[in-house]
């Protein structure tokens, strides 16, 4: 990363002293460092993302930060291990349950993005 912000950094520079020289107007210099900045800027608001790919200023922890994991048969249910409360566990799990069998060792299922049990 810190690579590509001297590139960028370095390429900002040229593209300046190469508008200084030239006769071009006052807007195309604005133009070229609002360009620049913008870039910059991208590269920079990259650094943060969840697992998903998205922006996660604001994300929720993983799931084994409340003890839980995705349901080995992929059908996008949750379990969890109790350690957390069901009325403490992210809205975004979906409803979430005590469960009267134990295998897969947890005691909570929510439904994530399965279909309803």
């Amino acid at each position: 990363m810190a690579a590509a912000n001297r590139w960028l950094k370095e390429l900002e520079i040229r593209t300046l002293v190469w508008l200084a020289k030239s006769r071009l107007s006052s807007a195309v210099m604005v133009g070229a460092l609002a360009a620049a900045s913008l870039g910059f800027a991208a590269l920079a608001g990259q650094t943060t993302t969840s697992a998903h790919g998205h922006p996660s200023p604001s994300a929720t922890p993983p799931l084994s930060a409340y003890g839980c994991y995705n349901d080995p048969d992929g059908d996008g249910h949750l379990f969890c291990d109790g350690s957390v409360g069901t009325d403490s566990l992210p809205a975004s799990y979906g409803p979430c349950g005590m469960r009267s069998y134990f295998y897969d060792g947890g005691p909570i299922i929510c439904q994530g993005t399965g279909s309803a049990w």
